[in-house]
């Protein structure tokens, strides 16, 4: 059965996520190796996919397989350059990567967190 749904999130050292399924029956469980093109790269949270239901055999709980993504999403605001200040991180040029915060976390375009920053200038 091919359901639709929206990645909600996506933790890419780990290569998994959860898809909110559009259905309302609650997130499926979705590794990248079940795309049917591309690479843990383009799980971008935000984007819309479709898959079918699979029994995971190990655990009996549902997962996503034969995942297509439809519509990439764009990981977050900030844009050709992000967002942050002296005090944050931003995001890397050309795109929608996630802008720093306060302890200078950041993220690039394609809105993977970044690394920790200064927190107060060293004039």
């Amino acid at each position: 059965m091919s359901c639709s749904g929206t990645l909600k999130k996506f933790m890419e050292g780990k290569g998994f996520g959860f898809i909110e399924n559009a259905d309302g029956s609650g997130d499926v469980f979705v590794h990248f190796s079940q795309l049917t093109s591309g690479g843990s790269e383009d799980m971008v949270e935000g984007s819309e996919m479709t898959f079918d239901i699979a029994q995971d055999e190990r655990s009996g709980k549902t997962k996503a397989s034969n995942v297509t993504i439809t519509k990439a999403g764009s990981g977050g605001g900030g844009g050709y350059g992000g967002g942050g200040d002296s005090y944050g991180g931003g995001g890397k040029s050309y795109g929608g990567g996630k802008g720093g915060d306060s302890y200078g976390k950041g993220g690039d375009s394609y809105g993977k967190g970044g690394g920790k920053g200064n927190r107060y200038d060293a004039y």
